[in-house]
């Protein structure tokens, strides 16, 4: 354990980094007063760590290829954030305050940003051997969306967007945002492997070396402190409960899928 410590240290301190401090601003975040300042920041310093992770562990796979990925993951998913908070399509009717800047167009510059995190994300969690293409775009996609059941009641509490009211919810979100997650995801998701893996997805990728696990990493420790967070901090157990096991299924997938890789490569 140590010795693939010290490996992942040598050949990634870059997203080591960013995996670490992105963990000790979550811890840092229920210290704060909800709302306040401070967790804006702290949110920010989560998503830039998230994204960081994510684009230095790729870089790994897909070299100088993961800046065009990321300029277009960021340039997607604005645009769709755009279009859902001026028309209410595809995640349901709702706005975003001032508290998140700097903003274009209306829009919080770190959305997109986690956007493009957690989809890198779940491409590191499962990169793929051809003949499971499509398979890891719906992996990729439900992991995303996993994620939006931490991620939506905590910003909202916090004030950060506003929704409109909706009769079909879960805990105050309408629950056609979550299909609108899905159907985002998916378009990433398959734009990410066309894009991260060459000619297309039924190209042979570049399958990650052993010890490259911090995008899986990152995923488990934004659900195992997400749900700490609600249990101890929120005081919303149903929120906990579900999100560990919409996080927690995606996760142990992607623990055998990387279990299955590992011996495929050796």
């Amino acid at each position: 354990m140590r010795q693939s410590a010290s490996v992942v240290w040598r050949r990634q301190p870059a997203a080591a980094i960013s995996l670490v401090v992105m963990v000790l601003a979550m811890i840092a975040t229920p210290l704060f007063d909800r709302g306040g300042t401070e967790r804006r920041f702290l949110a920010t310093v989560v998503v830039l760590g998230l994204l960081g992770v994510g684009i230095f562990s790729a870089w790994n796979v897909s070299r100088r290829r993961v800046i065009v990925v990321a300029l277009v993951m960021m340039l997607v998913s604005f645009g769709v954030e755009l279009l859902g908070s001026k028309t209410g399509f595809p995640f349901g009717a709702y706005e975003y305050t001032a508290t998140l800047a700097p903003r274009v167009w209306g829009v919080p510059v770190i959305v997109p940003c986690a956007w493009t995190g957690i989809t890198f994300i779940s491409y590191g969690m499962f990169r793929r051997s051809p003949t499971q293409a499509w398979r890891q775009v719906v992996l990729m996609a439900l992991s995303i969306t996993a994620w939006d059941v931490f991620l939506d009641p905590q910003m909202v509490g916090e004030g950060y967007w506003r929704w409109a009211s909706s009769e079909l919810t879960f805990r105050g979100i309408p629950l056609v945002n979550y299909a609108g997650w899905f159907g985002t995801a998916t378009v990433m998701a398959l734009l990410m492997v066309v894009l991260c893996e060459g000619n297309g997805i039924d190209q042979q990728p570049l399958l990650p070396p052993a010890e490259d696990f911090l995008p899986l990493l990152a995923y488990v420790a934004l659900n195992v402190l997400s749900v700490i967070g609600f249990l101890v901090f929120f005081g919303d157990a149903v929120v906990a409960l579900v999100g560990a096991i919409a996080m927690g299924c995606c996760a142990w997938r992607g623990v055998m899928h990387r279990l299955s890789h590992s011996k495929v490569v050796s």
